[in-house]
């Protein structure tokens, strides 16, 4: 099981998230993550297009990125959205032929770990519940990372309402 090694939620500004996305049926197995992991494998065209936007780049939230989404669409199509790309700032203009969503401000549960093992969301959900001022919030991302402050190990945000 992944150890939690830091967790705190803080504020923040609103983003725009700017990558490519794959869409997969909610309740559909997707390969073990195969196509997730695919995506992952073959997306450094998408991190060098973000790269010619390095102006715009969010200074607490600079690396690679993969953001699961599933509130932009309806009930009836139940897709869920795997976008791998960056946080950028609101205003950042969208290259052609890549994908994006925009967030409000707000807060954000970040979790480090020292591995992904897929215990992490349910762990961050139980940390963000014990803490009395806030309640998770209608989306997730992962930041995927070799190494998180000069260690190895994954990042697991969530983002959070307050209560």
């Amino acid at each position: 099981m992944s150890k939690l090694l830091k967790f705190e939620i803080v504020k923040h500004e609103p983003y725009r998230f700017i990558g490519k996305s794959v869409y997969a049926r909610a309740g559909m197995a997707c390969g073990n993550g195969n196509f997730c992991a695919f995506l992952w494998d073959n997306s450094q065209w998408i991190f060098d297009a973000l790269d010619n936007l390095k102006k715009y780049s969010v200074a607490e939230e600079p690396r690679n990125a993969a953001l699961l989404t599933w509130d932009k669409y309806c009930d009836k199509a139940n897709l869920l959205g795997y976008t791998v790309g960056r946080f950028m700032e609101a205003d950042t203009p969208v290259p052609d032929g890549m994908d994006y969503f925009d967030f409000a401000a707000g807060y954000i549960a970040k979790g480090q770990f020292d591995t992904y093992d897929g215990s992490e969301e349910a762990l961050m959900e139980e940390m963000i519940e014990n803490q009395a001022e806030y309640t998770s919030a209608n989306w997730r991302f992962m930041v995927e990372i070799g190494e998180f402050e000069n260690e190895p190990g994954f990042a697991y945000y969530i983002s959070c309402d307050r209560k």
